[in-house]
C-alpha cells in the first residue's frame, strides 16, 4: 500500500509541514506526558499553585519544540 502526499508550495507551506512534522508532534505529545507522569509520582508537591505547575509544563512544551524544530501555526 502507497500513500502519496501533494502539495502545491509554496501556497501550501503550512500543510506541508504539519504532514512532514506529524511524527515529531506525536512524540511532543508523548514527552509531555511522561513529563507530566515523573512530576506526579517523583514530585508532587513541588509546586504550590496549579497556576505554578502548569507555567511549568508550558515552559517545557516550548523547549521540547525548540528542540525538535517546531513551532505553533501562525
Amino acid at each position: 500500500m502507497k500513500a502519496i502526499l501533494e502539495f502545491n508550495l509554496p501556497e501550501d507551506y503550512e500543510e506541508y509541514n504539519v504532514a512532514s512534522k506529524a511524527m515529531d508532534w506525536s512524540l511532543l505529545a508523548w514527552d509531555i506526558d511522561q513529563m507530566i507522569r515523573s512530576l506526579l509520582k517523583y514530585h508532587p508537591e513541588e509546586y504550590e499553585t496549579g497556576e505554578k505547575a502548569l507555567d511549568h509544563v508550558r515552559e517545557e512544551i516550548h523547549n521540547i519544540m525548540e528542540e525538535k524544530g517546531l513551532q505553533f501555526p501562525a
